[in-house]
């Protein structure tokens, strides 16, 4: 797998489920998809788990409930990238607890860009959170040669998504 392969998997997932206004509903799509969304109680630093059960196949996402709103969002589409892309069944690190259950976590080292799968999630959750056509539609309703801070962060509400990934995924897209 790769990073646009996560991208353009995210984005597949918009067009499929006919998603064509923001903020796109990740608990919706995560409940399309058969994986049951949980907040919980969850230590410090994690903020998300991703617990799938292979035989038969079910999958749940816990989010820390104390997180942001925000930041809980991203955590879910980080755990759907996981999902959707496979992750929790490829040999690696995973922690495995009674038969087999399988569970991947967002930690720290999800946004240190030191593991492939941890980036591929990235990228596929601020694709689907920001899906291309709806973000590019927006800027062009800014109407504006150039985007500056109060843009972002009316695109931020918009998507319902943090400065940062907004800022990131503007980025991304070459539209910054």
């Amino acid at each position: 797998m790769s990073i646009l392969a996560a991208r353009n998997q995210a984005e597949a997932l918009i067009k499929m489920y006919g998603i064509k206004k923001a903020p796109v509903d990740v608990e919706a799509l995560a409940k399309k998809l058969d994986v049951h969304v949980i907040y919980a109680e969850l230590d410090e630093g994690i903020s998300g788990l991703l617990i799938t059960k292979p035989q038969p196949q079910s999958s749940c996402i816990a989010i820390r409930k104390s997180d942001p709103p925000v930041r809980q969002r991203f955590s879910i589409g980080h755990e759907l990238g996981h999902y959707c892309l496979g992750h929790q069944f490829v040999p690696g690190e995973h922690v495995h607890v009674d038969r087999g259950i399988l569970v991947s976590q967002r930690g720290r080292s999800a946004s240190t860009g030191a593991d492939a799968k941890e980036r591929e999630a990235n990228n596929f959750s601020g694709s689907l959170l920001m899906p291309a056509a709806l973000l590019r539609a927006s800027v062009v309703k800014l109407n504006t040669d150039h985007l500056y801070d109060n843009h972002i962060t009316r695109l931020a509400e918009e998507f319902n998504v943090s400065e940062q990934s907004m800022t990131i995924r503007l980025s991304v897209l070459k539209i910054l």
